[in-house]
């Protein structure tokens, strides 16, 4: 079987893709391409992780800060956005409290994709550690 695959790469190269030429940098820009959407999975995450205590957006965005994720200090509206759009969707509650800061929590819907989530990561994490070491 192995034989019949490499000549099938043999004949690949020979005659549907002879002038591709897949050199170390294009392989560098794809392991970086799903680095970052990895990242985008951790700081998801971390949100998640964070908000089931009940918390403020600004202590989202610095408790990220001390977690070493820093894509929003420059830009806090995006948190913002984030958390309303989780609101919407009904993974989050969200109330005022008297000094009229609104805080967000994880309902039970959020906490079962946050559980979800983190098992997709843990399985992708290995993927793709395993596919840096080839």
């Amino acid at each position: 079987m192995e034989e019949r695959l490499k000549n099938l790469r043999k004949s690949m190269d020979q005659t549907a893709f002879p002038e591709l030429n897949f050199t170390e940098e294009h392989r560098k820009a794809i392991q970086e391409k799903i680095y970052k959407e990895d990242k985008e999975d951790t700081i998801f995450i971390a949100v998640m992780q964070l908000l089931v205590q009940e918390k403020t957006g600004y202590e989202l965005v610095k408790l990220l800060r001390g977690r070493g994720i820093r894509k929003f200090e420059e830009n806090e509206g995006i948190v913002y956005s984030f958390l309303h759009q989780l609101e919407q969707e009904g993974y989050l509650n969200a109330c005022w409290n008297d000094s009229n800061m609104k805080l967000y929590r994880l309902n039970n819907k959020g906490t079962k994709l946050l559980r979800k989530s983190e098992k997709q990561s843990i399985a992708k994490s290995f993927a793709f550690k395993e596919l840096l070491e080839r």
